[in-house]
């Protein structure tokens, strides 16, 4: 890549560039496939109060990819187990982005003692695909809960994380 990548934890000063990005890539690839009451639902997880009280609580991890300090990809893990939210921005899918902080991730939990033997995602229609290429398998058929479309998936971690 001709640029440096930094990856790291989400800092409470960058929340809404983190959230702006969240939002942004979620308009133009995932939102289109939700009903009203489903973009609005998304929306209101994702608004900054909300994003804040998650950060605060410290049952979510904000991971971000960063290029040149903007914030470029975007990371929340609920108890350590659950991919909440995962965007890159649309000038860099395809560049590895997603996959550098997916592993980042599992490299904190590696480094922190902490075993997960699975992760679980709520794919949307969109990322479906990209999850499988990172090694999710779908454990059901499409759900919608609130407006919000999904396919449950899940990543087996292939070692031991003690």
């Amino acid at each position: 890549m001709e640029y440096e990548l930094i990856i790291e934890e989400l800092k409470e000063i960058e929340i809404n560039s983190f959230r702006n990005l969240v939002n942004n890539v979620f308009d133009e690839f995932v939102g289109k496939d939700y009903s009203e009451e489903g973009n609005e639902s998304f929306k209101e997880y994702t608004e900054t109060k909300n994003v804040i009280i998650r950060f605060s609580e410290k049952n979510s991890k904000f991971y971000v990819a960063k290029q040149d300090k903007d914030i470029i990809g975007a990371l929340e893990i609920k108890n350590n187990d659950h991919i909440s939210l995962w965007f890159v921005n649309k000038k860099f899918h395809g560049k590895g982005i997603g996959r550098k902080l997916f592993e980042y991730y599992l490299e904190k939990l590696l480094h922190n003692n902490i075993e997960v033997k699975t992760i679980t995602v709520n794919s949307s229609i969109y990322a479906e695909k990209i999850y499988e290429k990172i090694g999710f398998i779908k454990t059901n058929e499409m759900q919608e809960k609130n407006g919000i479309k999904y396919i449950p998936m899940e990543y087996r971690a292939s070692t031991n994380v003690t």
